[in-house]
């Protein structure tokens, strides 16, 4: 299967130290690793993506799909056996080789959105895949990837993601798994409740005082030994929901200082974007958590 990445003004759906990469790009250009022990293929980026989109494509039959939206951190650097004894100045591009560990895209389906507190938001199916989650030192085993299915809102690319059954980590050595396992959470996926649940947040608002609690809260929170806060959203990322709330043009609080609960959720969503590709995912499903706490 031909893809490519989506040429798009669009904010990126993760930013932290990430670059956009393109299909043809991890096809083409980069090495795939292999476990040490034996020189067995992993499963590539490349094939990690085409078995989700093709598992998407049958999922949402009579959908049209856009292309990944595909973001890549952590690069490996390499070289040729021949260029062993060369300096890295002196290398030429054919005696380099490069992959990247982590890796996580995206794939708008346009055709099936909805409005939620005066923003479009359309339906969203991605995966994510760190190398450091599989041991590649070792012989060929099982690799991990997540693969997940919400909301994207169209205007600064935010992914709204359930706790409930949007997101599946999927054990496999072959590509098939990984198409049957995305086929089964895609399909069985009920993004009309899901929707629902957004659109609730929408009715539900936070005075300054309420607010400022939940901010100490949380701040307090990564304190408390009692909570398991592994996943919640950080002190430099807290500090951008607040700066958010009075700053930002999409979402900040109203003039008599009160935020609907939807406008916080997206704060804490857009200053997830900062976080590394292996733990955004956990980060956005905790950002729901954090708002019941």
């Amino acid at each position: 299967m031909e893809l490519a990445t989506i040429n798009s003004t669009a904010p990126a759906t993760i930013e932290a130290n990430t670059k956009s990469s393109t299909f043809y790009d991890l096809e083409f250009n980069h090495i795939i690793p292999v476990f040490a022990k034996d020189n067995e293929v992993a499963i590539s980026h490349v094939d990690f993506i085409t078995a989700v989109y093709e598992a998407a494509g049958k999922a949402f039959e009579g959908h049209e799909l856009d292309l990944p939206e595909i973001r890549v951190s952590h690069p490996v650097n390499g070289r040729v056996p021949d260029a062993r004894d060369k300096k890295p100045a002196d290398l030429l591009p054919h005696e380099k080789t490069l992959y990247y560990e982590r890796m996580l895209f995206s794939i708008r389906i346009p055709s099936i959105t909805k409005c939620i507190g005066g923003k479009e938001v359309c339906l969203n199916i991605g995966g994510v895949k760190s190398y450091n989650w599989d041991k590649l030192t070792g012989k060929k085993s099982l690799q991990t990837f997540k693969v997940y299915i919400g909301f994207q809102v169209f205007v600064c690319s935010n992914l709204c993601i359930a706790a409930d059954g949007a997101v599946v980590s999927i054990k496999a050595d072959d590509t098939e798994r990984i198409k049957e396992k995305s086929y089964a959470t895609l399909s069985g996926f009920n993004f009309h409740r899901f929707a629902e649940q957004l659109e609730q947040m929408t009715d539900r608002y936070l005075s300054v005082e309420e607010f400022a609690t939940f901010v100490g809260r949380v701040r307090m929170g990564h304190y408390n030994k009692g909570l398991d806060t592994k996943q919640w959203l950080g002190d430099q990322q807290m500090a951008r929901v607040v700066r958010g709330y009075y700053e930002d043009p999409d979402f900040r609080a109203s003039d008599d200082g009160t935020i609907s609960v939807w406008n916080l959720y997206n704060l804490m969503t857009r200053a997830n974007r900062n976080s590394y590709i292996d733990t955004v995912l956990d980060r956005s499903i905790s950002a729901i958590e954090m708002l019941s706490i």
